[in-house]
């Protein structure tokens, strides 16, 4: 039976179902979700410089920092999706979710040629049931993350071929994880040590330095967009990241970090159990370099992890946080897979590493549906804001009406991490497409976004009567105060008096 399970083919079947099964679970529970965050940036086209945050087009939008980051490429796969789908959000987390399936296989694909096949398939799954990250599992403006990290591990699996093919392709990949994001930078550094510890190592620099050559000039045309957030006074955070980082990600691969009320969705925590477990992979570290004869791929591996968590310091990232678990997870089991490659492990030692898999999966599901009710709120709020302003219409409310900063919007639970006024909305709605809920959900739903709702119509008609706009009826009458011609029946005429909110009429004046 066991020669059987460890066959290639029935491995390779097993893996395909788990990753059909990590699909499916990730696809439902981000049913409902909305953009939100800083996809905000990407739809409207808006480019922070010197601290004034525009809407900016053409080559500049795409090869400017957001938050001091190179996303290049990130940028041409929204406009891209925006251009072909809109904004049908699905799509956008079909992306994602591929994304984190071709990590996984790329994993599998390494690890496989380290240890077991049944091993590397336990930890391929503990991947693809990564709920602790949620962030990138549930978030498409996270295809950062994942695409470079996918990238990135194709560039280390395609530099084993140790052939000239091999090299380009290499060089090419990491290149395009660099225009990615920065965690191109990190395997960058793993390609780096793989070539430096071979004989022919002159020869072969071009591999690893074309892409940080690349990345370097962009970063000196960038400064002027004084969006860094690298400080040399980060320095100071280099231990504790590098400490808490590994901490964080050994709890959730062994499913014992908190979740459920009182945790902070986008925290995944780091316990004193997550610590301990540290402390034993490093001292499982130590004894396996002691024992010697290491080999490359192993320093490649832990360079790469200490690199990734490097760039996190340098830019004071929480290492604890749910958009970076992801990328440490896989960097860590490569390094543990190399660790015990070629040993010869028993069924019971495979059995173990299925059972704390499985143990683990329950709090990863838990953790992604943590993420999951806090997305859902706040895309819900977007587009109940948003609706509204579809609802109204350019013109009939001013370009720089931002619902989200509107004291009575707040109030009633609104209110946005990144605010759109109302200028750029229509400006971004009519070239991507409306982030507003559909009517019809919206009278259906919880009564807390059609709160919101109200608020943002009010708000804004009450400032566009304070501008000058009118809104009353050309002829009204005392059996009909509708006259069918003017601003407020034309919202009737959209189903606004069907939604249940306001009528717009009593804001009017006077007669137009």
């Amino acid at each position: 039976m066991g020669a059987k399970l460890q066959r290639p083919g029935t491995v390779l079947g097993l893996l395909a179902l788990a990753m059909a099964a990590s699909a499916t679970w990730l696809l439902l529970a981000g049913r409902g979700l909305n953009f939100h965050g800083d996809e905000m940036f990407y739809y409207a086209n808006f480019v922070t410089r010197g601290g004034v945050t525009s809407q900016v087009y053409g080559v500049e939008y795409l090869f400017a920092p957001h938050n001091g980051h190179f996303v290049l490429l990130g940028r041409l796969a929204y406009e891209a999706l925006f251009a072909v789908f809109g904004t049908d959000y699905g799509v956008f987390r079909v992306v994602e979710v591929v994304g984190v399936l071709v990590c996984a296989g790329l994993f599998f694909a390494l690890a496989v040629r380290r240890t077991s096949p049944l091993i590397a398939l336990a930890l391929s799954i503990s991947l693809l049931f990564f709920g602790y990250g949620s962030e990138t599992m549930l978030y498409p403006f996270d295809l950062h993350t994942v695409y470079a990290a996918a990238l990135g591990l194709g560039a280390l699996l395609v530099l084993e071929r140790e052939d000239r093919t091999g090299d380009v392709a290499a060089c090419v990949l990491l290149v395009l994880s660099v225009l990615m994001l920065e965690v191109g930078l990190a395997f960058a550094v793993g390609v780096a040590v793989l070539v430096l510890l071979r004989p022919d190592r002159r020869a072969r620099l071009w591999i690893f330095l074309v892409p940080l050559v690349i990345y370097a000039v962009w970063w000196a045309w960038a400064h002027q967009f004084e969006q860094s957030e690298v400080l040399f006074t980060n320095i100071r955070l280099i231990p504790y990241e590098l400490t808490n980082a590994l901490g964080a990600v050994m709890g959730c691969l062994l499913g014992i970090n908190p979740t459920g009320a009182g945790v902070l969705p986008e925290v995944v925590g780091i316990t004193a159990g997550g610590m301990v477990a540290a402390g034993f992979a490093i001292a499982g570290l130590v004894y396996r370099v002691r024992l010697g004869n290491v080999p490359a791929t192993l320093w490649a591996f832990l360079a790469t992890a200490i690199a990734y968590w490097l760039t996190m310091a340098a830019g004071a990232r929480p290492p604890d946080s749910t958009r970076y678990v992801f990328v440490g997870a896989i960097l860590v089991l490569l390094v543990a897979v190399d660790a015990i490659r070629h040993l010869r492990l028993g069924w019971q030692v495979t059995a173990a590493f299925f059972v704390i898999v499985a143990l683990a999966i329950p709090p990863n599901v838990s953790k992604l549906d943590d993420g999951r009710v806090s997305a859902l709120e706040t895309s819900r709020i977007v587009g109940s804001e948003y609706a509204m302003l579809d609802l109204v219409g350019r013109g009939r409310v001013g370009a720089d009406f931002v619902p989200a900063s509107e004291p009575a919007v707040e109030a009633a639970g609104g209110g946005l991490f990144v605010p759109i006024a109302a200028g750029d909305y229509f400006d971004a709605a009519e070239r991507n497409g409306s982030l507003g809920m559909p009517l019809e959900e919206l009278r259906s739903g919880d009564p807390k976004y059609g709160t919101i709702a109200d608020a943002t119509q009010i708000e804004a008609y009450r400032l566009g009567l304070d501008a000058g706009m009118s809104w009353s009826c050309y002829d009204p009458t005392p059996d009909d105060r509708h006259c069918g011609r003017c601003d407020s029946c034309r919202l009737r005429s959209k189903g606004f008096a069907d939604a249940g909110l306001p009528d717009p009429t009593l804001y009017a004046d006077s007669p137009a």
